[in-house]
């Protein structure tokens, strides 16, 4: 099995109110220098982690990668391939915000080779999108998708849920525009609060009032329309079409290994977790530094794989759950689990509340 390859592109148009990922406004310098740093980062990843094989799945994350000028994606693939092998019919996922995804930009990531876009549509309510501090419309938003499905790609697209000015329709109307625009995948992200961002000011002001009933409310209408649309729940936040699941994300959720790329990427090789420190300019410059967040041993990993196994319509088989110390018949006592024969899921009706069980009851 090959490894996942993550490359991260810290830089934005603008950051949006509830954005907390490291990010920053677009800075030319730094955009300049940036493949070089990358290159010069996948030849120090592959010598310290004496990283082996292919990369069967590539992501290309931010930040907002189309914010990019043409070439610069390129420059920095040239310099990665030195190092990182990529499997041939690789999965290869880009995202892109709706106002950076031009004919231009499209015609650009298909000459990379990218096979898979991501687009960060977030809402089809320009109210709502103007409340997030996103650029675009809802207008511009659908072209996005039209356009990247019009060019062969495989779509993938994003909405949030419990953000202002939301209602149940607004969601239904989402998963079926997406489905006749030719989106094959949808994720669905709840709306975190986090502090420093403007969106906790809107809270602290309120002029925003969060609520996790309506939340949920919102949630169950978005997973009824993704549905009748076609497509099918596979985590907690993803839908996909038959056979359009984000083999990359998988990787995470099965305990596979990526190798994170980039100033805060993120990493798994074996049984060692780390991070690339979030400092653009100290990158950029040419110090690369990786921080060990975690160092696990067998059973830690088999019941990360179980935390992660569980907010899937995989599950956990029997082996992780073992591996783990997991009492299969204990949970089953409980009205949260099921067991098919092969593996242990959470009951679809506690998804949404999926962590809150993992904690008292897993970890």
């Amino acid at each position: 099995m090959g490894f996942g390859l993550y490359i991260h592109i810290p830089f934005c148009r603008k950051i949006c109110a509830y954005c907390d990922f490291y990010r920053g406004v677009y800075d030319e310098k730094k955009a300049e220098k940036y493949p070089h740093a990358l290159g010069a980062d996948a030849e120090d990843f592959v010598k310290k982690y004496s990283l082996t094989g292919e990369a069967d799945t590539v992501y290309i994350g931010g930040g907002t990668p189309t914010v990019l000028p043409r070439g610069y994606l390129g420059a920095a693939l040239t310099m990665i391939k030195k190092h990182i092998r990529i499997a041939e019919g690789a999965e290869f996922s880009c995202e892109g915000n709706p106002e950076s995804f031009t004919d231009k930009k499209a015609e650009e990531l298909k000459a990379l080779g990218v096979n898979r876009v991501s687009l960060g549509v977030q809402s089809l309510s320009d109210k709502t999108l103007s409340a997030l501090g996103r650029i675009h419309g809802a207008k511009e938003a659908k072209k996005a998708v039209g356009r990247a499905a019009g060019c062969g790609f495989r779509v993938s697209a994003d909405i949030m849920l419990g953000v202002p000015y939301q209602t149940e329709a607004d969601v239904r109307e989402f998963a079926a525009v997406m489905r006749s625009l030719g989106a094959e995948h949808l994720s669905a992200y709840m709306l975190t609060i986090s502090e420093g961002t403007p969106l906790a000011d809107m809270v602290r002001r309120g002029e925003f009032s969060p609520d996790d009933d309506r939340s949920a409310d919102l949630y169950s209408a978005f997973h009824d329309a993704a549905a009748q649309a076609g497509y099918a729940r596979y985590e907690v936040s993803n839908w996909a079409l038959p056979g359009r699941e984000c083999r990359h994300n998988i990787k995470y959720w099965t305990g596979g290994d990526y190798a994170g790329l980039g100033a805060g990427a993120y990493s798994k090789v074996g049984g060692c977790r780390f991070h690339t420190a979030p400092d653009a300019n100290a990158y950029v410059g040419g110090n690369i530094a990786r921080i060990t967040d975690e160092v696990m041993t067998e059973k830690q990993l088999a019941a990360e794989k179980a935390v992660f196994g569980l907010r899937t319509r995989l599950g956990v088989d029997k082996n992780t759950l073992s591996a783990a110390g997991i009492d299969l018949e204990k949970l089953l006592k409980t009205p949260y689990f099921t067991f098919d024969g092969n593996a242990l899921h959470i009951k679809d009706e506690y998804l949404l509340t999926s962590d809150g069980i993992v904690i008292k009851y897993i970890l």
